[in-house]
């Protein structure tokens, strides 16, 4: 004879929340597994190029500068996937610190910006922020590299940062024509981009939007 316990309800719940957490944590460690495979085998195929290059004639070599930028986007993309399943896995380990808002975007911006670029910066001095430098750097730069893209034609690209009672905000802006409506709440899914994004020129993976790096402090 066989017989059936029923959980109450809230326990129910919590058992089911419990068991999809540990399914979209061994998600992610898979994806951060298959992740750091790759690496190893992405960087031993420049060196092999390189032997290629070497031995190959002028007139072919435009094919091997081909194969060149084909394992720099892949290299990318992996190292992307890294981040973004390292950052999942162990957020309550991410070390935060202090860190300058204007000085952080003035470098973003000046390794983003292409030859013959103009992006305007307005960020007041002394803007700081409890975050984890490399993330909200990516963050900025995700954003920065998107307007460019998509919007550098359209109009000026700006920056601003600024304090809203016990938060900062920092703001990318452009003149694009921006997402559908349709699109909008999408955006804050892991990798999601628009179909018409997805295109060799472009590039990229889709960096959640909703990734949270930082938040407020006080000026050191």
């Amino acid at each position: 004879m066989r017989s059936l316990c029923l959980l109450p309800a809230p326990e129910q719940i919590n058992r089911l929340a419990s068991r999809l957490q540990g399914f979209v944590k061994n998600q992610k460690r898979f994806l951060s597994d298959i992740a750091h495979e790759l690496c190893a085998p992405i960087a031993r195929i420049p060196f092999a190029l390189g032997i290629l290059e070497q031995k190959t004639e002028e007139a072919q070599r435009s094919h091997v500068a081909v194969l060149y930028e084909e394992i720099q986007e892949m290299s990318g993309l992996v190292n992307e996937l890294l981040s973004f399943s390292r950052a999942g896995l162990h957020a309550e380990s991410v070390p935060l610190t202090a860190v300058d808002v204007a000085a952080l975007v003035q470098r973003t911006v000046a390794r983003d910006t292409p030859p013959g670029g103009s992006i305007s910066v307005v960020v007041a001095p002394g803007i700081a922020v409890l975050a984890n430098e490399p993330l909200l750097q990516r963050a900025i730069s995700n954003l920065l590299r998107n307007a460019i893209r998509y919007a550098g034609d359209h109009g000026p690209i700006t920056i601003t940062a600024a304090r809203q009672g016990h938060e900062t905000s920092i703001t990318v802006a452009d003149c694009g024509p921006g997402l559908p409506e349709s699109e909008l709440e999408e955006v804050f899914a892991p990798f999601y981009r628009p179909e018409s994004a997805r295109t060799r020129e472009t590039g990229g993976a889709g960096w959640p939007l909703s990734e949270r790096v930082s938040k407020p402090a006080a000026v050191p």
